[in-house]
């Protein structure tokens, strides 16, 4: 029996995820629609199961992951080959530790590789092609853990009711009695596990997003849900299960508070677009009360569409539901490598198309080849051969392409490489070699009186200051250009620049630097372009891993293609709070001078004297702040 209903909750959850892939800063909290999916994939597993046990006493494995396979599996090594080729013939940055995402794809990790990576969504370069799998490794994951539950649930049940636990005067329990408790007793272990990683700030946001531990409660939620819906108790006898059913019918055990269908799924629609507006990936709220309040919502709306006697459905909804599948799995690949060649609006008809064809292929002729089905169109029958010949050659497509992006991946990124070679190979060379020409091309680019003041801010440094290593400047891609030229022109400034590090990594940075005796008088963390955790987590944490008698700097960053500015906020709220704290406010700075990032991509300066004057010049005033204020205690 087809639920009506599904379908539209199924779409809607796809439309948002899409919105929020192709437009984050318009919803940022899109990706609710992935709880209701999973909410959806929890409730159908065990109505299938439940169904199956009903008619043929037991569950067959075999079968279930044989179906599973094919549903899944033929998508997932199409995109993976074609995503392979995109990153060959439009973006070869793309290519670095692409074999590695390969195997996390196929091997169904891609969450646990997330964690490990420190990939995210809000990425803001270089983001995995192959990201979005992240959702298919849960669910996988999931499937196996809920046969293994129904093989052992009976073996316990048998046990207990032997010892008389189950039941008085020899009459057994049901066994739904015991799958209900279990699996709302995993979801609650599981929402338990998410809140105090985000309140006790155990975790990276990347755990709280990604893994097991925390995201599987809305699939057990929904497996309760399937079983509380049940329309006859499972009656257990002997060894195996009888006379269960997975029909959702108004005679289901226990009492259900009734609606009309349409009313539960409006407000599950109504609620979940507002919270996609209102939270964003790194809001606390989010896990806290985002994830449970659509997690809650969509049981209700599938209970009551169980429960629905006239509801209609649109045709034209199932038929798009059915390429629902296709379309995640393909749109993301397309997405990534088309936006890295062009962030004009022409792009999205482009990944549109490219999208379609793809899930039209897919549906049409891929997947019926693994499945022994006849090819949709004009009915071509494949044969046995040609069908074992493409199912067995695309591991192996799949292997040598990996191979060879392997040997064709670039060792330093396109950005990495032209900051080096216009800031390091040109513009320091020059630095070092003639202060004097130095200044001149200063006076070219921009106000000499810039350069001027920074000169006397140096002249103006505390003696103290000029012991060796007595300032460590700690940084990412931001830093790599002018680099030398702070370090050539501020007295005992250290300059540790990494790509792509993140705010997150801050900490763990100056942990390490202290360790080995790195550290100066004054630390300063120009971090947070990169940022992927919650800016005032990470900053709690830097804040705690400065050792004593040190002083820190803060410095807001700028980021001219998007206009978020959590990092800077908290900056200065640490800053306002904490007195061995100094705030360099680059971020307001550049916001009011835009035209300190002409001609650039809006992140990096390199090459840009004057803004490295200027950029100087701040930094020498919040230096000199910073030597005249209390150290840490």
């Amino acid at each position: 029996m087809r639920i009506k209903g599904l379908d539209s909750l199924r779409v809607f959850s796809i439309l948002i995820i899409l919105i929020y892939h192709f437009f984050g800063n318009f919803m940022p909290a899109g990706f609710l629609g992935v709880n209701i999916l999973f909410v959806m994939s929890g409730f159908l597993i065990m109505r299938n199961f439940l169904r199956e046990i009903d008619r043929n006493g037991g569950i067959d494995i075999r079968t279930f992951y044989h179906k599973r396979f094919v549903r899944i599996m033929p998508a997932i090594l199409l995109m993976v080959i074609i995503g392979l080729i995109l990153v060959n013939f439009v973006n070869k940055d793309y290519m670095q530790g692409l074999a590695r995402q390969v195997g996390a794809t196929v091997s169904f990790t891609t969450n646990w590789f997330e964690i490990v990576n420190g990939g995210s969504y809000e990425a803001q370069f270089i983001k995995h092609i192959f990201l979005h799998t992240w959702f298919l490794s849960l669910e996988i994951h999931f499937y196996i853990l809920i046969p293994i539950i129904l093989i052992i649930t009976p073996v316990v049940h048998r046990k207990l009711e032997h010892k008389g636990l189950t039941g008085a005067n020899g009459v057994s329990i049901d066994m739904q009695y015991i799958l209900k408790v279990l699996f709302i007793g995993l979801a609650l272990i599981s929402y338990a596990t998410l809140y105090i990683s985000v309140i006790r700030g155990a975790f990276s946001t990347a755990f709280n997003y990604f893994s097991d531990f925390t995201r599987m409660g809305s699939l057990f939620l929904g497996a309760a849900a399937g079983t509380y819906t049940s329309e006859k108790k499972i009656s257990e006898r002997v060894a195996s299960y009888k006379n269960a059913a997975a029909e959702c019918d108004s005679t289901s055990d226990g009492k259900w508070f009734k609606l009309n269908p349409m009313i539960a799924l409006a407000t599950l629609l109504i609620v979940t677009l507002i919270l996609s507006f209102l939270l964003s990936y790194t809001d606390k709220k989010t896990y806290l009360m985002g994830f449970i309040v659509v997690d809650l919502l969509t049981v209700a709306a599938i209970v009551q569409c169980c429960f629905a006697e006239d509801f209609k459905e649109p045709k034209f909804i199932s038929a798009i539901s059915n390429y629902t599948y296709g379309v995640y799995i393909f749109h993301w690949p397309f997405l990534i490598m088309i936006s890295s060649l062009t962030e004009s609006p022409v792009k999205y008809p482009i990944i549109i198309v490219l999208t379609g064809i793809a899930v039209l292929f897919n549906q049409k002729i891929w997947e019926p080849i693994f499945r022994g089905e006849k090819i949709e169109i004009n009915k071509i029958e494949i044969g046995e051969l040609a069908r074992k010949v493409v199912m067995l050659s695309s591991p192996f497509i799949i292997i040598a392409l990996t191979v060879w992006v392997g040997f064709k991946a670039p060792k330093m990124l396109s950005l990495e490489k032209q900051i080096w070679e216009k800031s390091v190979s040109n513009d320091v060379q020059a630095i070092s070699a003639d202060r004097e020409n130095l200044n001149k091309s200063i006076s070219k680019v921009s106000d000499y009186r810039l350069a001027t003041r920074s000169e006397k801010l140096i002249i103006n440094m505390p003696a103290d200051l000029h012991a060796k290593g007595s300032t460590t400047l700690i940084g990412d891609s931001v830093m790599l250009g002018p680099k030398s030229y702070l370090e050539e022109n501020i007295p005992n400034l250290v300059v540790d620049a990494e790509g792509n590090r993140l705010i997150d990594s801050g900490a763990e940075v100056i942990e390490n630097m202290a360790k080995q005796n790195e550290l100066g008088e004054i630390i300063i963390i120009a971090l947070g372009t990169n940022k992927i955790g919650d800016a005032n987590e990470c900053l709690k944490k830097i804040l705690a891993a400065v050792p004593k008698g040190k002083k820190l700097v803060l410095v807001a960053p700028y980021n001219g293609r998007d206009n978020k500015t959590d990092v800077a906020e908290a900056m200065r709220k640490i800053a306002k709070k904490y007195k061995y704290v100094t705030l360099m406010d680059w971020q307001k700075y550049a916001s009011e001078n835009p035209d300190l990032y002409k001609g650039t991509d809006g992140i990096h300066f390199y090459g840009h004297m004057g803004t490295y004057a200027e950029y100087q010049g701040k930094l020498l005033k919040a230096i000199n702040k910073a030597a005249e204020s209390k150290a840490v205690k």
